[in-house]
This record gives structure tokens, C-alpha cells and sequence, in this order.
């Protein structure tokens, strides 16, 4: 059996660059930092030996700072589709093992009604792994079956684009 990449590795490089990983700040971990160092800064404003102020706005200003640190460097990337400039989205959904080759053959074929009649089951047997745009513009589906411990790819990423991709998201979605 070949070996593919699953559908997070291998998304850029199969749609020629339309697909791009974007990262981004978050805003709440600005916030965070902004009010810490005005905390720290207004703290050493207070002249009383005696305040329990500077105290509590120094403490204010430590903890926003670690948790301001954390989600800025928490992993805050997401896949951009450029020709709308919208973001993908990632669904899983499980089918049942035997209907592994008719799920493989309605995918390639794009007979996506027929997926309507599969039948869904919870953690077992076959993966179906989509990312698709939230415009339903794009959609990328790969193929994993589960295999002892983990799930392997059966499939290449197959992409999906205007009215073939909504078809398929409206068929697998309306299924779930």
C-alpha cells in the first residue's frame, strides 16, 4: 500500500500555493502584556512604604505577563484559501469500515449523493478528514483507514473546487 501525507501536511503543496499558513497574533495576549507593563509602571508610582498597592499591582502585573507570554506563543496559525482569502476549516467524520472502497469510489468520481446512504459510526473503522473554506469555495478530503494503533492515509489529498466543493460539504455535513 502507498504511503500519503496526510491532508495537514501535504495541503500547501497540492494546491500550487492557493492554500497558504497564516500565523497570527492574538489580541487578548497584547491586551495582557499592555496591562501588565501598566501595572509594573504604575506600581512604582506609590511613595508609601505602608501600601499594600504597589504589592497587588505588581502581582496584577507578574500574572498578566506569564499568561500574556503563554497565548502569544501558543500556536496560533490557520490555513488561508487565497483566491477568496477565507479560512479552512478542518471536519472529521467516521464511516463504517466496509463501505471504505464505495466512500473511495464516490470521492473520485464525485458522485457525492451517494454518500447520503453510508452509514456513520463514532471512532471506528474509516476517517474521512475535510478542510473546506468557510464560503464552501474550497475543499481538500482525505481517506484514512484505521490500522492497529493509528489511522493511515489510503488516499491523496483530493481537492475540490466551486459548486463540486459545496456539493460535497452539503452531502457529508448534511449526513453527520
Amino acid at each position: 500500500m502507498e504511503k500519503y501525507k496526510t491532508i495537514e501536511q501535504d495541503i500547501e503543496n497540492i494546491t500550487n500555493k492557493k492554500v497558504v499558513k497564516k500565523n497570527r497574533i492574538s489580541g487578548i495576549a497584547v491586551v495582557l502584556l499592555i496591562i501588565a507593563v501598566v501595572c509594573g509602571v504604575g506600581g512604582t508610582a506609590f511613595d508609601d512604604p505602608n501600601s499594600s498597592v504597589p504589592t497587588f499591582l505588581f502581582t496584577i502585573s507578574a500574572v498578566a505577563f506569564l499568561i500574556g507570554l503563554v497565548k502569544l506563543f501558543a500556536d496560533r496559525s490557520c490555513f488561508l484559501f487565497q483566491p477568496t482569502k477565507s479560512r479552512l476549516k478542518s471536519v472529521t467524520m467516521y464511516f463504517d469500515v466496509r463501505d471504505s472502497d464505495i466512500l473511495q469510489a464516490c470521492m473520485e468520481m464525485k458522485r457525492f449523493e451517494d454518500l447520503k446512504q453510508l452509514k456513520r459510526e463514532k471512532d471506528n473503522g474509516v476517517k474521512v478528514e475535510a478542510m473546506v473554506t468557510d464560503d464552501q469555495a474550497f475543499a481538500a478530503v482525505q481517506i484514512s483507514e484505521y490500522v492497529p494503533y493509528a489511522y493511515e492515509a489510503v488516499t491523496p489529498v483530493m481537492c475540490y473546487y466551486g459548486e463540486d466543493a459545496r456539493n460535497l460539504m452539503t452531502c457529508l455535513i448534511r449526513n453527520k
